[in-house]
């Protein structure tokens, strides 16, 4: 994947999550079809840190059912890193488990919330581009 697509409205329900969630990290679940995205399903960080997530088991279980059922893909997975940086960190790096699946980094810049999308392979990153159509 080189590209992912997220409709405008899907993108303002995850930065809208993010935000309720501050100071805390928050995550969450992008499904869809091909690179363009059809549903967010965020998902409560266990943690409750402003530094690290893990996400609630139970409910990531039945986001990825969820996924299953609508017979749509796991796209990306988002979170935010309310104190930066804007691209996956050193722990995002080493426990991703998710190959081939983005990883999408919400980030607050001049009082706005903004998001990139990445690739992680081999224990490094690559932004993609990020469409919000």
């Amino acid at each position: 994947m080189d590209k992912l697509i997220i409709p405008i409205d899907i993108s303002k329900k995850v930065l809208n999550h993010v935000k309720g969630k501050f100071p805390e990290e928050s995550c969450g679940l992008l499904a869809g079809h091909g690179n363009k995205v059809t549903i967010e399903i965020p998902i409560t960080n266990q943690l409750h840190s402003p530094i690290k997530y893990f996400m609630d088991p139970m409910e990531l279980y039945r986001a990825l059912e969820k996924i299953e059922t609508l017979n749509l893909e796991l796209l990306g997975i988002f979170h935010s890193h309310p104190k930066g940086p804007p691209h996956p960190s050193e722990t995002d790096i080493n426990e991703f488990l998710y190959p081939g699946v983005a990883t999408i980094i919400c980030y607050p810049e001049s009082n706005n919330w903004k998001m990139k999308a990445f690739l992680i392979e081999n224990n490094c990153y690559t932004e993609i581009e990020l469409a919000v159509v």
